[in-house]
């Protein structure tokens, strides 16, 4: 609860840095700089550390970001490491990249489907999704087998199932519901 109210705050003053510089820059470079961290175990144990020193740890992402990163972002992860905060990265990326979304009119939205999507299915999605939301959409897609068939989409925290699995989940459910009432025998 804490991490989400802090993350909310550091981001909600890197959005407004980057409102007066270069929100596209910033909000690519901060998404760059997460997935490094995430996807790298060794970048992210020596930026996790509890007994790393703090200048070691600037002094090692200063030689890993180099001049690849804008001065902005890599200020405001020194900063994060200043403040011991750095664990917050992934949720401060995620608040930053939704508050320039919204600047931007962009919504994001997840589609996972049991068999990869093709580009024109895909592009045929976003095009109805922008029509519902009235935003531009950028997607995400993923492949989940255990769907079986059809597609689930994410906007937010909206969830629109159109799965075979999710259809045969609530079959199983509506035929437990009918079997569970006492059945009338006989007429009367």
């Amino acid at each position: 609860m804490i991490n989400g109210s802090l993350a909310r705050r550091y981001s909600q003053a890197l959005f407004e840095i980057a409102s007066e510089t270069s929100l596209e820059l910033i909000d690519a470079d901060l998404r760059e700089l997460t997935q490094l961290v995430e996807e790298n175990d060794e970048v992210k144990k020596v930026l996790l550390h509890p007994h790393i020193s703090l200048s070691e740890k600037k002094s090692v992402m200063a030689k890993i970001l180099r001049d690849d990163f804008s001065e902005t972002v890599r200020h405001f992860l020194y900063l994060l490491i200043d403040r011991k905060r750095e664990n917050l990265l992934p949720f401060i990326q995620r608040e930053f990249t939704r508050l320039a979304d919204e600047a931007r009119k962009v919504v994001e939205a997840k589609v996972a489907s049991a068999i990869a999507l093709s580009a024109s299915q895909l592009d045929d999605l976003k095009k109805a999704i922008g029509r519902m939301t009235g935003k531009d959409v950028r997607l995400i897609s993923e492949v989940r087998e255990e769907l079986i068939g059809g597609v689930l989409i994410q906007i937010g925290d909206r969830v629109m199932d159109g799965t075979i699995a999710h259809a045969l989940a609530k079959m199983r459910e509506d035929l437990r519901k009918s079997t569970d009432k006492p059945q009338e025998v006989g007429v009367k």
